[in-house]
């Protein structure tokens, strides 16, 4: 399984928990006229380069949205679908998914998608967050290092001064 499977897998496994009243949660899914309602779809919107971490790995910005989707015919399901909006907003609060190739979620908001007049479609909002993806393998091209960290400082450093090098301990 690829990364972005594996984060999208946690990401609905998450969610089902933490949000038990969410009868749908689903990945690059489309509602349709048998999706049990409230639903939740989520999806990657967007990528562009992160910063570059410098071990081997790419590190991706990727754009995430949720479509909360609440039956427009239940009482207050305005309100139902902002309060779930709200609870998805709780959720991503140094989220990470339990996954160690993701950072905390940032750049959170959430909005309500502009209704059809006279629509009998679900109520819907949308919350988008940034999270850094680190894909692929660290990279150690050095198959001998690294050898212990030890430090020197000007104009003691060199092959005639290694004994005087000290270790990141000695230095505290």
């Amino acid at each position: 399984m690829n990364e972005l499977a594996t984060l999208h897998e946690a990401i609905t496994s998450t969610i089902k928990t933490a949000m038990p009243g969410i009868q749908t949660v689903d990945a690059y899914a489309l509602e349709n006229e048998n999706t049990a309602l409230p639903a939740l779809f989520h999806a990657i919107s967007g990528l562009k380069p992160g910063v570059d971490p410098g071990d081997g790995r790419a590190c991706i910005l990727a754009t995430f949205e949720a479509r909360i989707l609440v039956d427009s015919g239940q009482p207050q399901a305005r309100l139902q679908a902002a309060t779930l909006a709200s609870q998805m907003t709780v959720l991503l609060r140094k989220q990470f998914w339990e996954v160690d190739f993701v950072e905390a979620a940032k750049s959170v908001q959430a909005l309500p998608a502009q209704p059809v007049a006279g629509s009998t479609l679900p109520v819907e909002w949308r919350v988008q967050w940034e999270q850094a993806l680190l894909l692929g393998s660290v990279q150690w091209p050095w198959p001998n290092e690294p050898g212990p960290l030890v430090f020197a400082f000007s104009p003691d450093t060199g092959l005639e001064h290694e004994g005087s090098y000290q270790s990141p301990e000695d230095l505290s």
